[in-house]
């Protein structure tokens, strides 16, 4: 047999194989775990993988332990022709261990139901392992196009398949509120939906016309849905399971569309009525910093800490627009007794954090609030625009997770041709990813690097298809960056990365191959069609520009 190999561990070099012909006993601290994860071995009704006769010992046994020497997430997994022991310091090092079983098992072993394993085989081995990063993530943006629950907990299982260990899901945007409240129905009533969706593309946000790219059409299909508490507790138990950390983001002050149709007093005074996007871009929609606005704020974010048990909540803070503050009287009267409007914004930042803290979790915001000030050190900055601003903020002594777009945004098309479908730009190669680990933090900064994470924004990803098609096999390569701490070389490891495209086959993942798309994934001459996209140079001219205002400068 060919030596094994997993991803990102590349070939490993058996001493020998142990037979996978019985059903596995499992004891110790992480049996639970290990039955869990392991439960592709369990015996099927009727098969000849049984306990061995009635009452006998099965001929593999899985003794697991518990190593308070081992660091977080760190694991120590030998197989031999006797059994396998796995041992570990907390559940998510035991996740791991039985990851990497699971990987030297065929990819078969990635079913939902492995029919046929008779000849499997494990290799005999020792593995001592940990990961680089303690922070490895994955952001779904579950507003602009909404993930039903099965997605959700699909996607908690891709990301534990590949070693992360957080979902940040982007709850809250101009085109959907994905939140119930008790406290306020009409968000799910009327902030959970939109009547349609634009068609195609407009690389400026620009409003509906003929200079659109995209003609300015609607589908005129309503689009939306909302998750309730079960819902909401279902996803973080599932993850918890699975060694997984939920982060929910509430984007605020700006990004506001659907809150402000929903909550009209959250608006300025004399603010307009509001209506959930149907389009994208900048739409200028922001919450009022006036004190009966934060009070309805801290009311919802208590609601989300409620519904979702986690150690973080993320306030969003990114591309506020404060021409609606600018307009309305009562709000120039309140910055200009408070220092000024920049000074409002920067006080606004402030108490969002506080009250997140206030409700036992720790803050988490864009760099957009950043830079804007305010922000108390325990608030977590992500850097989505450069990663000079992480290394600022880690200087001043926030901790910090890198969110670059270039290259984490793999909404972003992998090439420019016309077999692809629409994206905001492109191209964002393998490449690009491969290359690429968060820079260290400057010695002696006060604020650590904590980690990355990738971003799946759904503009224009409407389906779970296309948001698989996106994701992979770029994500494989960045969690693999994530746990070994450095760059991925393509060309020394396209065999192990074959080998984990087949576990994606397995799992029936509609990820992208390497030569370019299938027939069906390609783009046509639809609405999907990558007419306006805007090209590379152009994203990085704009990122250079914005990274040095807090609010959004045009596109």
């Amino acid at each position: 047999m060919s030596d094994p190999m997993t991803w990102p561990h590349r070939a490993l070099a058996p001493r020998g194989w142990l037979a996978v012909d019985r059903s596995p006993t499992v004891d110790g601290p992480w049996a639970d775990v290990a039955r869990t994860a392991l439960r592709v071995l369990d015996p099927l009704p009727g098969s000849a993988l049984t306990n061995g006769e009635p009452g006998g010992p099965a001929t593999l046994h899985l003794r697991t332990a518990r190593d308070a020497a081992l660091g977080p997430e760190a694991y120590h997994l030998a197989i031999a022709r006797d059994g396998i022991t796995l041992a570990a310091a907390d559940r998510r090092g035991a996740v791991q261990a039985c990851t990497t079983i699971r990987q030297l098992l065929p990819p078969e072993a990635w079913r939902a139901t492995a029919v046929r394993r008779d000849d499997w085989r494990l290799p005999v081995l020792t593995l001592d392992d940990a990961p680089a990063w303690p922070y490895r993530g994955f952001m779904l943006d579950v507003s602009r196009h909404f993930a039903p629950v099965p997605e959700v907990l699909r996607w908690i299982e891709l990301a534990a398949m590949h070693r992360l260990n957080h979902l940040h899901l982007h709850l809250t945007d101009d085109q959907g509120w994905r939140l119930p409240s008790a406290a306020h129905p009409r968000l799910v009533e009327v902030a959970s939906w939109r009547p349609e969706t634009a068609i195609g593309h407009s690389a400026r946000g620009e409003a509906a016309s003929g200079a659109d790219p995209g003609g300015g059409r609607g589908d005129g299909t309503p689009h939306g849905g909302h998750y309730t508490g079960a819902d909401l507790r279902e996803i973080t138990d599932h993850a918890h399971r699975h060694g997984i950390t939920i982060v929910p983001e509430v984007d605020l002050p700006g990004h506001a569309s659907a809150l402000l149709a929903a909550i009209p007093e959250l608006g300025v005074p004399g603010c307009p009525p509001q209506a959930v996007a149907t389009r994208w871009g900048l739409l200028g929609r922001t919450i009022s910093p006036l004190p009966a606005a934060l009070r309805i704020v801290e009311t919802l974010l208590g609601e989300v800490a409620d519904m979702i048990d986690s150690p973080y909540l993320h306030i969003g803070g990114d591309e506020a627009d404060l021409a609606m503050w600018r307009d309305c009287a009562e709000v120039r009267a309140l910055a200009a007794e408070r220092g000024g409007m920049e000074v409002l914004r920067a006080q606004l930042n402030g108490d969002l954090a506080r009250i997140v803290l206030g409700l036992g979790r720790r803050p988490m915001a864009w760099d957009d609030a950043f830079v804007a000030g305010g922000l108390p050190l325990e608030t977590v900055v992500m850097p989505w625009r450069s990663e000079r601003l992480g290394l600022e903020a880690a200087a001043v002594g926030h901790d910090v997770v890198m969110a670059p777009v270039l290259p984490t945004y793999l909404d972003y098309a992998e090439a420019t041709d016309a077999d692809e479908p629409l994206s905001i730009g492109a191209p964002l190669t393998v490449a690009d990813v491969a290359g690429w680990t968060p820079p260290e933090a400057a010695p002696g900064a006060p604020g650590r690097i904590l980690g990355a994470q990738a971003q799946l924004w759904t503009e224009y990803t409407p389906d779970a298809a296309a948001r698989e098609y996106r994701a992979f096999p770029r994500l494989s390569i960045l969690a693999a960056a994530l746990w070994r701490g450095g760059p991925v070389d393509l060309g020394a490891e396209d065999d192990a990365l074959a080998g984990q495209l087949a576990r994606l086959d397995a799992r029936h993942v509609n990820h992208r191959p390497r030569r370019g798309p299938h027939p069906w994934q390609r783009a046509g001459t639809g609405a999907r069609a990558p007419i306006g996209v805007l090209p590379m140079a152009a994203v990085a001219e704009y990122l250079e520009r914005a990274s040095a205002h807090a609010e959004p400068p045009p596109l």
